[in-house]
């Protein structure tokens, strides 16, 4: 047994001899511990500052099952932002000053590497050097979250040229990718912040302006914490319309999000195509319930950053997006939510179509369902989905013997196959943000839940 598997196994056991030492009454405390203890193991100690790319500066960006370097290390928008995220947290909820220090490393390179000197906005992807340029698009995706982390950056270390970096790429978002007649952020821009001419697979035709629900949920997100820092009326603004654009442009009357429209709100759908063409074209058009739980988090913290307060009818779509999921995505035999699904039928059941269990669903569903069960206590389901979400974390995501979360959950509905702990699209996090926010509620210092 490695000495990670025996750390993993005593301060479980050590959390349970506690609970019971202290009566079942004190199930809360054992959570706690428990939470705190894989949060240690499985998010600061497995990732940082094993990441951290000392030679280059920024963040490495895959390794391997056992945490080896290998593979690509070319370096994307989002994984690097989301990075800087992460530390800028940890530095927060830790109170400790050495993860604001590699934070504003990673900042450093976002900003001396991957910012377009020439037409401004961040590159999509350089190399690990950060010395060519792979990718010179621009995407709100990928600028959302630059946003986010900058944003976070500031608020952990108060330093004005994080703030004037953050406001800078709001600025270039509203000059390029804002659409002032029809509202929402267009994604995918060319270098120079031109509106890309567009296709998705399984629709020939190619649009431009195309409006998606995935860079508008972030772009809520980031605006979220922007105006947390800088309460300015241009931030509240888009902040207000976003909130609205995406409770009632996006999410549809049963509870979830459609993917793709056109410029002026024409919904593109594979609807009343074969089976397998739809199948085919998975990315184009389904049901994600990773996404809609995700989103219904942050529609709440959205409408609490805006009103100081959730207001009625958003609190009612995000309960109808985590009651959906619930009910069409949810596995009742292992626990957790399946990846992907689909109306062949618009009246007639959801299908689950990817029934794989993904790390990402699996963290935002644990967050999403104790954030319910806070705001609506009478409902016990809430509780219960927690309570197996994280039990199936437990079992089949976290590696006791290498530390951190797989890619897939050891199920037998998911690749059984060894997967990087770090990839392109795999940082720290949707799992690192749902520890923390789950132990703030647990805790009963959860800004959204406070009364």
């Amino acid at each position: 047994m490695s000495v990670l598997r025996l750390v993993h196994v005593l301060i479980l056991l050590s959390s349970f001899l506690i609970s019971v030492s202290l009566g079942r009454s004190q199930d809360a405390d054992r959570l706690v511990l428990e939470l705190e203890a894989s949060f240690q193991r499985d998010i600061v100690e497995a990732w940082y500052p094993k990441v951290v790319d000392r030679e280059y500066g920024g963040f490495l960006t895959t390794l391997d099952e056992k945490w080896r370097v290998s593979g690509n290390q070319n370096k994307f928008i989002v994984t690097q932002s989301r990075h800087v995220w992460v530390l800028a947290r940890l530095s927060i909820f830790l109170d400790d000053p050495e993860f604001t220090r590699m934070a504003i490393e990673g900042a450093r390179f976002l900003n001396d590497a991957m910012w377009d000197p020439e037409f401004g906005g961040y590159y999509e992807l350089v190399d690990r050097t950060g010395a060519e340029v792979l990718d010179r698009r621009k995407s709100a995706y990928g600028m959302s979250f630059a946003i986010y982390a900058l944003s976070n950056l500031y608020e952990a270390s108060g330093e004005d040229e994080v703030l004037a970096q953050a406001k800078r790429a709001f600025n270039w978002m509203e000059t390029f990718s804002w659409d002032s007649e029809f509202g929402a952020y267009v994604n995918s821009l060319e270098k120079n912040g031109d509106w890309a001419l567009s296709s998705i697979d399984g629709i020939d035709t190619k649009y431009v302006g195309l409006k998606d629900y995935n860079s508008s949920i972030h772009m809520l997100e980031c605006l979220t914490s922007l105006y947390r820092v800088w309460p300015d009326e241009r931030v509240r603004e888009r902040l207000d319309a976003m909130r609205n654009i995406v409770r009632d442009r996006f999410v549809q009357d049963k509870g979830y999000l459609h993917f793709y429209f056109t410029r002026d709100w024409q919904k593109l759908s594979l609807n009343g195509r074969d089976k397998e063409e739809v199948i085919a074209n998975f990315y184009t058009d389904h049901v994600s319930w990773g996404h809609d739980v995700e989103t219904a988090f942050l529609l709440l913290e959205a409408s609490h950053a805006l009103e100081g307060e959730i207001d009625p009818r958003t609190l009612g779509v995000a309960k109808s997006l985590v009651d959906h999921a619930l009910e069409t995505g949810w596995d009742d035999d292992v626990g957790s939510l399946f990846y992907g699904g689909y109306y062949f039928d618009e009246g007639g059941p959801c299908a689950v179509i990817r029934p794989e269990k993904e790390w990402w669903v699996a963290a935002e569903g644990m967050n999403a369902f104790l954030l319910m069960a806070g705001l609506f206590p009478e409902e016990e389901k809430y509780q219960k989905a927690f309570d197996r979400q994280w039990s199936y974390i437990k079992r089949a995501l976290i590696d006791p013997e290498n530390g951190g979360w797989r890619g897939y959950g050891l199920d037998g509905l998911s690749p059984q196959i060894d997967t990087p702990k770090a990839h392109v699209w795999k940082a720290s996090y949707h799992d690192a943000r749902s520890y923390m926010n789950c132990l703030e509620m647990l805790r009963g210092e959860f800004p959204l839940l406070q009364h």
